[in-house]
């Protein structure tokens, strides 16, 4: 993918960070927000969530397999509104329930499997808001950004301390039925904070999200989306991405609800980046939706190539920062495309019965570029809600290795109460 005319983020027209300071302070008088503090806590509203994990895994080649409990307290506190201004407050804190066997990514229990929910503090969100543009929003700060189902962008919501950024974001909804959002992004908050270490906690950044959705049209929506990415620490990440997405949903009579997802993009290094990317990335999906159950079939691609790589220059589809566990499996053994990119073909069912909701998907993972054969996973989970507050989650994966990686079952069981 060639650059941008405008050469996004490179040399001397890098757009400074400081910047984003002096675009807020155009848009209005933010100092008035400190002479009526009566006004932001007259609608102000305070949240609090909590959420327990049970965490297992089974991991073939490990010395020991692991147990996670831990608990999730988030805090959050949304003010009122002062001249078009308002901000938004999150503290989290994950804990670790009795012995931590498991590897956190922090503690050194590197015996055991992977849990990446380290123990710690954070600010997860903190960003001040306008809106006194028409049909326009303006968010400075430390944020939440999801764009479609995630498989770009997400927030990585599954883990108990989330992925959020330090960004500044446009969102423009003055044509009708059109979304624009526009994404600065300084740094990235990854869920392996908020202490250092390897994995690193974040990012820094000096990355551009563009993304377009075209809602209501004759048949489904279109979505449209560039993302450069661009990373000081992690130049093997740094990329062009430029794609579309095509979803939607129709209605048949008394039949069943049919509803699909088409998508492309492609994908190439940028920046700093070693690798020799130029990829492309292909999803397509179809469900029949009955009111108590529903069907699902699909394909996802994301393309690699044949021979040997370092990870410096893998030149496969990468999406580092997508939801990646609602992606290809939840045993979350291709977090990193492999060089070769990857083939997953999929089959699910969903239903729901006296308030719970269940589901089972069977992923079948081939190599793109190749003809090696990576493995099978079964996909399982039942939840259901209580009084609106409380939730109830319990999953299991089990990933069959046919050549790549190594036997892995795991089993979760969450508890949720939000207030």
């Amino acid at each position: 993918m060639p650059e941008s005319p405008a050469t996004w983020g490179c040399g001397e027209t890098k757009m400074s960070r400081y910047s984003i300071l002096a675009a807020v302070a155009l848009l209005g008088p933010a100092a008035a927000l400190a002479d009526e503090p009566a006004g932001l806590m007259a609608g102000a509203k305070a949240g609090l969530d909590l959420r327990f994990r049970h965490e297992s895994v089974d991991q073939d080649g490990l010395a020991n397999d692991a147990g996670a409990n831990t608990l999730r307290l988030r805090l959050n506190l949304a003010t009122g509104k002062v001249h078009d201004f308002s901000a938004f407050f999150e503290l989290d804190h994950v804990q670790i329930l009795g012995s931590d066997s498991f590897n956190s990514t922090r503690n050194g229990r590197t015996s055991y499997p992977i849990v990446a929910d380290p123990e710690g503090t954070d600010l997860n969100q903190a960003y001040l808001q306008y809106t006194g543009l028409p049909k326009t929003t303006v968010r400075i700060g430390r944020q939440r950004i999801r764009h479609d189902g995630e498989r770009h962008i997400g927030a990585v919501g599954w883990r108990q301390n989330e992925q959020t950024y330090d960004a500044l974001t446009i969102t423009n909804e003055t044509l009708p039925a059109v979304t624009f959002n526009y994404s600065y992004v300084t740094a990235v908050r990854r869920v392996f904070g908020p202490d250092s270490g390897n994995p690193a906690a974040d990012f820094d950044s000096d990355s551009h999200l563009l993304h377009l959705r075209l809602k209501k049209l004759p048949v489904g929506a279109l979505s449209a989306y560039f993302y450069r990415l661009d990373f000081d620490d992690a130049p093997q990440l740094s990329s062009n991405t430029l794609g579309l997405r095509y979803d939607g949903s129709r209605k048949f009579g008394t039949g069943p609800e049919f509803a699909w997802g088409l998508e492309y993009a492609r994908q190439q290094d940028a920046a700093r980046s070693q690798a020799s990317t130029d990829a492309g990335y292909r999803q397509i999906e179809f469900a029949l939706k009955w009111p108590a159950f529903g069907l699902l079939a699909g394909q996802e691609v994301l393309d690699g190539s044949s021979g040997s790589f370092t990870a410096l220059t893998n030149p496969a589809f990468q999406t580092p920062l997508a939801t990646l566990h609602k992606w290809q499996g939840w045993a979350d053994k291709f977090l990193t495309t492999p060089s070769a990119g990857i083939d997953d073909r999929y089959v699910g069912i969903n239903g729901k019965l006296a308030g719970f909701t269940g589901q089972a998907v069977w992923h079948d993972y081939q190599a793109e570029a190749t003809s090696q054969d990576y493995g099978t996973e079964l996909d399982l989970s039942v939840a259901r809600k209580f009084a609106k507050r409380y939730e109830l989650l319990v999953k299991y994966a089990d990933y069959s290795t046919d050549g790549l990686f190594t036997d892995t079952s795991k089993f979760w069981v969450q508890v949720g109460a939000a207030f």
